[in-house]
């Protein structure tokens, strides 16, 4: 079976083949690297599609390697491979290449339940490549097949589970973009996945990075962009609680809003961020008092998967 499809340039379709069976069957480590440096390479100039066995399926396997480097290609392929918008040049002859390729992938890629997983266990290093370039697939995804993708993370809660432990992770830019796939990805996604956020730890998560944005106003460490990511977190945090008598009960219960109480004190002498922010909690808490949408719904959908998830 033909690893490419003829999106492909009959020369570079042959190089393309002859480096997955290079990558597949290379026992040496420096040619593994190799092989897949070209593959990555290629995958950021022409629109590739692929098959499961040997091509997608080949890839999750490397982004598991213990080699960091070899984790680190494969993903960024994968990344690429999964992205409708490259090549961002693509033949004038064949406008929507890269759209077609990249949903093409995606769906190869969702079309096994363990492929998924398999591809995000990686996030459990702390390799800070590893961890970027598993988080920007999984990005593509969300944007390219979202439905397909909170499947998959639904019956995979442990993949889920890993993305959001990265909120704890102390670089900026890690956390910052686990935060934004939280921020975006919750209020679109089945209730129950954000149940299954909200069990395994979200809360706990979300308030520790406003509370250290707090601790850290005015301090020399302070970072000029904590503004931003306070509302980024509250948006989470709403997202969270938005639909869910369950996640409600566990924000209350669990001492979620205690800490949110906590952070409505204001000195007399602030500032218009400080006042933001405070402005930002009391949304919260405003939200509890209302109804949450479809709540019928979300009542019944919330309480199962609340007592799967926190078991």
């Amino acid at each position: 079976m033909a690893f490419f499809t003829s999106l492909l340039a009959t020369p570079r379709k042959a190089s393309g083949k002859t480096l997955l069976e290079r990558l597949g069957g290379a026992t040496q480590l420096d040619d593994r690297r190799d092989a897949l440096a070209s593959f990555k390479e290629l995958s950021a100039e022409e629109p590739l599609r692929l098959i499961v066995e040997g091509g997608i399926g080949l890839l999750v396997r490397l982004a598991g390697d213990e080699d960091a480097q070899l984790a680190r290609d494969a993903l960024e392929t994968l990344s690429n491979l999964c992205d409708v918008g490259v090549p961002a040049e693509v033949p004038e002859d064949r406008p929507n290449a890269n759209r077609v390729a990249g949903e093409h992938n995606c769906d190869m890629l969702l079309s096994d339940a363990e492929l998924l997983p398999a591809a995000l266990a990686p996030l459990e290093r702390s390799d800070f490549y590893v961890r970027f370039h598993g988080l920007a697939l999984l990005r593509q995804l969300l944007a390219t097949r979202a439905d397909k993708t909170h499947e998959a993370l639904l019956h995979a809660p442990a993949a889920a589970g890993r993305v959001l432990a990265l909120l704890e992770d102390e670089r900026d830019i890690v956390r910052n973009e686990a935060l934004h796939l939280m921020r975006d990805v919750v209020p679109t996604a089945p209730p129950e996945l954000a149940n299954i956020l909200a069990f395994q730890g979200g809360f706990e998560s979300l308030l520790t990075i406003a509370e250290g944005i707090v601790r850290e106003e005015g301090s020399e460490t302070a970072d000029a962009g904590a503004g931003a990511v306070f509302a980024d977190t509250f948006d989470a945090l709403g997202a969270l609680l938005a639909r869910h008598v369950a996640n409600r009960r566990l924000f209350v219960e669990g001492g979620a809003l205690g800490r949110v109480l906590s952070l409505l004190a204001l000195p007399p002498s602030h500032t218009s961020g400080q006042a933001a922010r405070i402005r930002l909690a009391c949304r919260t808490l405003w939200q509890l008092l209302r109804p949450p949408a479809g709540a019928a719904g979300g009542e019944a959908g919330g309480e199962g998967g609340g007592e799967g998830s926190g078991e």
